[in-house]
């Protein structure tokens, strides 16, 4: 094999060596862009999730308050109860 020959064939293993590197990493790239775009449909919905549990904790606060307030009413009506007698 001739110095330009040798040369060529080890500039074509380089080339393909490169190609096959280049579609690996495009793979990856599409594999990583489907695993984001799956990430941000998973955040989406946690984050709607989220926002449901904070109103159910809302609601669930108010019927809280509107307990305490009615125990604090049947205390001060049960003293007042007692004062009367």
């Amino acid at each position: 094999m001739l110095p330009d020959e040798m040369e060529a064939e080890k500039n074509r293993k380089l080339l393909v060596s490169q190609a096959d590197t280049i579609e690996m990493l495009k793979r990856n790239v599409r594999d990583l862009q489907g695993q984001y775009q799956s990430a941000l449909i998973h955040n989406k919905r946690l984050i709607e999730q989220n926002a449901e549990a904070m109103v159910i904790i809302g609601h669930k606060q108010q019927e809280l308050d509107a307990m305490a307030q009615a125990r604090d009413n049947a205390y001060d009506d049960i003293s007042t109860l007692g004062e009367r007698y």
